[in-house]
């Protein structure tokens, strides 16, 4: 349907015509045109607010070196906050469809009698891109990500979307921020938030089990910025708040191998791991239930052939969780391999 953006004609051509109706829906043309021209307007300037911020993604990417290819290096944002150069390509770039190898990785597991549990953790780029630039104060919204949680979910694989959780709590406060400016990593409260999200989703499968109690207490450790020290060749000295878990020795929650819920990813999963605030341990925390955790930096799309030549070891486990970078989305990810 064509809709030319030119109220005045219509309403002059329909005067013309002497409709005998015309008073009595004159009220529901002038609430149209209104509309109408609004959208006629708005149109517009939003397409050339996404243009200007197309534009700043891809002279970033250039600086960087490729606006096609993974590169490992640091965008600067506003007031101090750093990006890497993969969550833009992951915003800008064509996604690849790998739901093949998800729903194939769950009917793996399935078969023999474990559930597998998809964690993306949310880009830092989506949940706070105002720190990214005034261009996206609007948001930076991603229809392929829903396309991809929807096309998973359909094939009964449990993925845990925490895209607008973050958002919301990112914006209610300081004790609630999912991100910090100099680190890659989400914090403490945004994997507790994961955590507890997945915890949910194992609940039903852990009926009947010996539970043990895994305390959670607040700590103040060093913060990492992981990023500052990869643009600058420096360490930054910062706190961080956050929970740490407890095992059942008093010491720093470990886990080990006999648990029933196994956790599997990249640096995501061990994020926070020497001070026992690893999102694995929040899961024990949470469901009073052991976890084990297995990760390979870098390493979140290979997830599916983590268990390669350890069938031995899944024997018994009631679920795998799979925690990786959602600025990966748009790549391969590796077949299943038992």
């Amino acid at each position: 349907m064509f809709i030319q953006c030119h109220p005045e004609r219509s309403a002059a051509r329909h005067e013309a015509e002497g409709s005998s109706h015309f008073w009595m829906i004159s009220d529901l043309i002038k609430g149209a045109l209104v509309a109408l021209f609004a959208l006629c307007t708005l149109w517009p300037a939003q397409a050339s607010a996404a243009s200007e911020l197309q534009k700043q993604m891809t002279r970033d990417m250039k600086k960087c070196g490729s606006t096609t290819e993974e590169v490992t290096c640091v965008v600067e944002g506003k007031d101090g906050w750093l990006f890497l150069q993969e969550s833009l390509l992951n915003a800008t770039k064509r996604w690849n469809d790998n739901t093949p190898q998800i729903i194939a990785f769950k009917d793996s597991l399935e078969a023999r009698g474990i559930k597998l549990i998809v964690v993306p953790v949310p880009d830092k780029l989506l949940v706070v891109p105002e720190q990214y630039s005034d261009k996206a104060k609007k948001g930076i919204k991603l229809p392929q990500y829903k396309k991809w949680v929807d096309k998973l979910r359909k094939k009964n694989v449990t993925v845990i979307d925490a895209l607008d959780k973050f958002k919301e709590l990112h914006k209610t406060g300081s004790d609630t921020l999912m991100f910090e400016p100099y680190e890659s990593h989400c914090t403490g409260p945004a994997r507790l938030v994961l955590a507890k999200m997945a915890a949910d989703s194992i609940a039903p499968l852990l009926y009947g089990m010996n539970r043990k109690r895994y305390p959670m207490r607040d700590t103040i450790v060093d913060g990492t910025g992981n990023l500052y020290d990869l643009l600058h060749g420096d360490e930054i000295d910062y706190k961080i708040k956050e929970q740490k878990v407890l095992g059942t020795d008093g010491y720093k929650y470990r886990g080990s191998k006999k648990a029933p819920i196994v956790i599997i990813g990249d640096s995501n999963v061990e994020q926070g791991k020497s001070y026992g605030a690893q999102i694995g341990a929040y899961i024990a925390s949470l469901t009073s239930v052991e976890t084990f955790s297995i990760s390979k930096v870098g390493g979140g799309n290979i997830g599916p052939q983590m268990f390669k030549g350890k069938g031995s070891f899944l024997e018994g486990k009631k679920a795998v969780v799979w925690v990786f970078d959602g600025r990966e989305l748009y790549g391969h990810f590796r077949n299943p391999e038992f």
